[in-house]
């Protein structure tokens, strides 16, 4: 995954994939180098079904297209309070962020998947766990159409209002934005980007700007529960496309901050492909959904949006050492100029 632009606390130049795959979680080959990772799983298997009290079935373990890191996912089935054998998704190990979230919202009604069974350990490893519901469609792409929008506007705003029942009680992370800034001119000399003068330019003009953007963003309310990394690829349906309501996914980056972090952040993944977006501006739509729902907007919302965007984009070629799309780069050139007032 790309680094993350500093102190937005998500992938700068990252964008995802919008196809849907029907399954959401799509099993790939299983390379040699994963095969211990596999042999470990089946190792824990006897172990978990335990835990789950004999309702948890064997498990197809698989190593999903999107995943990075050590983490294992399988499908199985549940046997619920019914006696029903439900579909689900077995992951090991989860962070305490994602787990805790998890158990919050899976009460909330169209939020999270359910939650079958969890733990903090297993087998005496400090592992934490969590037995799942499987949602059927997804993740959310090109079979829902424009609507896929709307359902994930919808969905954070369900998560907003879970999420607002429990006090925001972590430090906010700060950034250095003037590091930002010099990483980016030094990415911009090392990678020689497409436009390299215009780019040097523009990020000359936001040394200058800087200040007048960090006294609007550092005024911003951050007593509010961000997703940390809304986009399509992390929400799916129980039903067919192109229904809803949508389901939010991966809950691992859950944050303090101000909702516009999630909004501009994911409104940046289409900067390059705003006909995708079908004339819809995200961020107003998140602040009438949070509006309807009666939760704070903050005064000056808008402000702190246009910031976002300008540090969002300055901070583009800094988190270019893995890799980035040069239309997706290009674009966030474009939204820098405008930040900083022509090229």
């Amino acid at each position: 995954m790309p680094d993350k632009p500093a102190g937005l606390e998500s992938p700068a130049s990252q964008t995802h994939s919008d196809t849907a795959t029907g399954q959401g979680l799509s099993p790939v080959r299983v390379a040699a180098s994963d095969t211990s990772q596999h042999a470990f799983g089946a190792n824990l298997e006897p172990v978990l079904r335990e835990a789950c009290n004999g309702r948890l079935s064997g498990v197809t373990w698989f190593r999903a297209d999107w995943q990075r890191g050590g983490a294992l996912t399988g499908y199985a089935t549940y046997r619920d309070d019914g006696g029903l054998d439900q579909p689900v998704v077995v992951k090991l190990p989860i962070g305490p962020v994602e787990r805790q979230w998890l158990r919050r919202l899976s009460s909330a009604d169209d939020v999270s998947p359910g939650v079958y069974a969890d733990g903090q350990t297993l087998g005496g490893y400090d592992m934490a766990w969590v037995v799942m519901e499987r949602l059927p469609y997804g993740p959310l792409g090109s079979a829902w159409g424009a609507v896929a929008f709307d359902l994930l506007v919808e969905a954070v705003g369900r998560f907003y209002a879970a999420a607002n029942e429990y006090p925001v009680n972590r430090a906010v992370a700060t950034t250095d934005w003037e590091q930002v800034l010099q990483r980016s001119r030094d990415s911009v000399r090392r990678h020689g980007l497409a436009n390299e003068q215009r780019w040097g330019r523009a990020l000359k003009k936001a040394n200058r700007k800087l200040n007048d953007w960090l006294s609007v963003w550092d005024d911003r309310p951050v007593d509010q529960w961000c997703h940390g990394d809304l986009h399509l690829a992390n929400a799916m349906s129980r039903v067919a496309p192109p229904g809803g309501p949508a389901i939010l996914l991966d809950f691992a980056l859950i944050r303090p901050g101000h909702w516009v972090e999630d909004a501009v952040y994911f409104e940046h993944l289409y900067w390059s492909r705003r006909d995708r977006l079908d004339g819809r501006k995200v961020c107003k739509q998140i602040a009438n959904r949070r509006k309807a729902l009666g939760l704070p907007l903050a005064k000056g919302w808008p402000n702190f949006a246009k910031v976002a965007r300008a540090l969002y984009s300055m901070g583009i070629p800094a988190s270019l050492s893995r890799g980035g799309d040069p239309q997706h780069v290009q674009a966030a050139l474009e939204v820098l100029e405008a930040a900083v007032g022509g090229k």
